[in-house]
């Protein structure tokens, strides 16, 4: 109360609690709430001694111990709670935002809690019961945030979202294509869209807003437009889901930051055991995953890329804390990484972690050319440091424009270009030759780039097998025998010596990697 100040809240009764304040909670109109110890309740609508004493005694059972509702406060025959009078003509959000944010700043070593959403989930519910259809909650990403009941009487569609916490892709680029975001952002009323198809039910959806910032989207699935009634209780309902939403956001501000940090220094190999500890990853195997843009580029000074990846790697925080809440985002350089942890009993944590990936960028447009290195899994905290390592290298193999493949690869997947990267660099440190040996009397007879070299790629390229060798240069089988031998009598080498062979076809690819990545600056 001191720190924010009696032009907001003013206490009006002391209370007889003396614990510790935890959260804050919602209590909406016919809206069940979910209470806990210790949270501070925010009264919206309480204006008569009735509805206090209604909410004081839900208070007492479940030892919440602040309550705030707006002036004139209704007298109260419970001395329990404490109660603050809210100015009348402040925001409801403002008061939100302003008593978490000083709830934060107190509990300092506060990890974000499991349940964080139940409330929305709450508020699904009641939206359901009063417009008499069953919505989805989502952000401002179409990540999934809360679900009502009767999901069982929508469509696919709707059902494909819930099992994905997320709106697909292809159902976002269908939306974008009809405007309804647009239609969304445009006013503050609840817009209907009609049915696009067979087994399809319409919707009704409004944008949730705080101010001209828009939060998120509550969707009702619905058989045709709704109601004069039942369009106004889905108007009100909006700036209710924006207190959680904007809830949830103002969470990622200290706890966020905090939780961030240490996992930074887990994965650098810096963090305390116990201390690491708080990140309630568990004690079972776990991955790095490593994601950045395909196109490398520096996006530390590029302010666009940098803001692209913040919400990308916000996105990506959602989507974990709907499916995977065993994991944490950090936010590097031009790299998102996630710790991805599994109990201890499951056998295949690098696939789940490569399944989870592949996932996500099936399901937001924000992922782009994204490209995501997964390595593990370490079987403790100890070992994360080093298959960050791992992951870094797989991630660059991957950025690498002469390597092209799917979008998710595992450090395994992408060994041999990880391993050809590290010998450039090698090569390139000691100052060695790019060609040597039989490679370099080849160049000196045909140059650089002459027919004989190729030859030679292709022929090593397939195992030794002439006809498929000849086959990738579309050339005819017997062109291809003569230039080996050609090859042999220039450079002089022996097709027998093993050693020999695998220094020139080492030397042809890193040739082929420095290659792709001059053309591509360029």
């Amino acid at each position: 109360m001191d720190n924010i100040g009696p032009a907001l809240l003013r206490l009006v009764q002391e209370g007889t609690g003396g614990g510790p304040l935890t959260d804050v909670a919602i209590h909406a109109p016919g809206a069940p709430t979910q209470l806990g110890p210790g949270c501070v309740v925010l009264g919206v609508g309480v204006t008569t001694e009735a509805e206090l004493r209604e909410l004081t005694a839900a208070m007492r059972q479940a030892g919440a111990e602040v309550l705030a509702v707006k002036a004139p406060v209704p007298s109260s025959a419970d001395d329990a709670p404490a109660i603050i009078e809210v100015n009348r003509d402040a925001s409801w959000m403002h008061v939100a935002t302003t008593v978490r944010e000083q709830l934060l700043a107190d509990a300092r070593t506060r990890v974000r809690s499991a349940d964080s959403g139940a409330e929305l989930f709450a508020l699904a519910n009641a939206i359901y019961e009063a417009v008499g259809a069953p919505v989805t909650i989502e952000d401002r990403f179409s990540a999934l945030v809360a679900w009502s009941r009767g999901q069982d009487r929508t469509d696919s569609e709707r059902i494909e979202t819930i099992l994905g916490r997320a709106v697909h892709q292809r159902t976002l680029a269908e939306q974008r294509a009809r405007q309804e975001f647009e239609r969304l952002h445009a006013g503050t009323e609840p817009v209907y869209m009609a049915a696009t198809g067979a087994g399809r039910l319409a919707r009704v959806a409004i944008a949730v807003r705080a101010g001209s910032d828009v939060l998120g989207y509550i969707w009702a699935a619905v058989t045709g437009p709704l109601d004069e009634e039942a369009t106004a209780r889905l108007r009100e309902f909006a700036p209710v889901v924006a207190l959680q939403l904007v809830g949830l956001r103002t969470e990622t501000g200290y706890a966020r930051r905090q939780r961030g940090e240490l996992a930074a220094a887990v994965l650098g190999g810096a963090a305390d055991p116990v201390e690491a500890g708080r990140l309630h990853l568990g004690p079972g195997p776990i991955c790095v995953l490593a994601a950045a843009p395909r196109a490398a580029g520096d996006a530390g000074s590029d302010a666009p890329a940098a803001a692209g990846l913040r919400r990308f790697a916000d996105t990506l925080e959602y989507f974990l804390a709907a499916v995977h809440p065993r994991s944490a985002v950090v936010t590097g350089t031009g790299v998102v990484y996630v710790l991805a942890a599994w109990p201890a009993e499951h056998a295949t944590a690098a696939e789940s972690a490569v399944a989870l990936a592949r996932d996500f960028l099936a399901r937001t447009p924000l992922a782009g050319d994204y490209v995501v290195a997964v390595g593990g899994p370490a079987e403790s905290m100890g070992r994360v440091a080093d298959v960050r390592a791992q992951a870094d290298a797989a991630l660059r193999a991957l950025r690498h424009p002469a390597v092209r493949g799917p979008a998710v690869r595992t450090v395994e997947d992408t060994a041999l270009a990880v391993l050809l990267l590290h010998l450039a660099d090698a090569t390139e440190a000691l100052g060695l030759p790019e060609a040597g040996g039989a490679l370099r009397r080849l160049r000196r007879e045909e140059g650089s780039d002459g027919p004989l070299a190729a030859t030679l790629a292709a022929y090593l390229a397939a195992a030794g097998a002439t006809d498929t060798a000849a086959e990738a240069l579309h050339i005819h089988p017997n062109t291809m025998r003569y230039r080996l031998r050609r090859i042999r009598e220039v450079s002089g080498l022996d097709f027998a010596d093993a050693d020999a062979m695998l220094l020139a076809h080492l030397q042809l690819r890193v040739r082929e990697l420095r290659t792709s990545a001059s053309h591509d600056s360029g």
